[in-house]
């Protein structure tokens, strides 16, 4: 009789994910820069990577102007090891300047004051504040 690992009669089973990731064109729109983010974010809890190979994999996952805007950004942050290869940055750095650079003027800001005072309604269920509440907070 053959032994195996598993307990029981289990055996372990393998899910595969497909994301459609679109390629982010660098409109200023809240709502495309947060989607885009969202997806990216979802495939990368699926997939491990490194922080650097985020930010490779975002700016592949963008319109060649979106690298140009990113590299001149980093220069301009004094972070010289900032190239595309190079990453120091963390990620959530990474997204934060997106959001600075495409979000229309003070839209970030107002989410931010957005997220600081916010309180559930009167008639607001708890599911749905919870998600106001992870949505403005990512």
């Amino acid at each position: 009789m053959a032994s195996n690992n598993y307990s029981g009669n289990a055996i372990p089973f393998k899910v595969q994910v497909s994301f459609e990731i679109p390629i982010f064109e660098g409109q200023i729109n809240v709502d495309a820069v947060d989607k885009w983010l969202n997806l990216l974010e979802g495939y990368f809890s699926v997939d491990e990577f490194l922080i650097w190979e985020m930010i490779v994999f975002a700016l592949l996952k963008a319109t060649p102007h979106i690298k140009d805007w990113w590299e001149t950004y980093c220069e301009q942050k004094n972070e010289s090891t900032c190239s595309l290869f190079l990453a120091t940055p963390t990620w959530d750095s990474f997204q934060d300047a997106i959001k600075e650079q495409y979000y229309p003027v003070k839209s970030y800001e107002d989410k931010y004051i957005k997220w600081t005072m916010l309180q559930q309604g009167r008639d607001q269920d708890v599911p749905e504040f919870t998600n106001i509440f992870h949505t403005l907070h990512t």
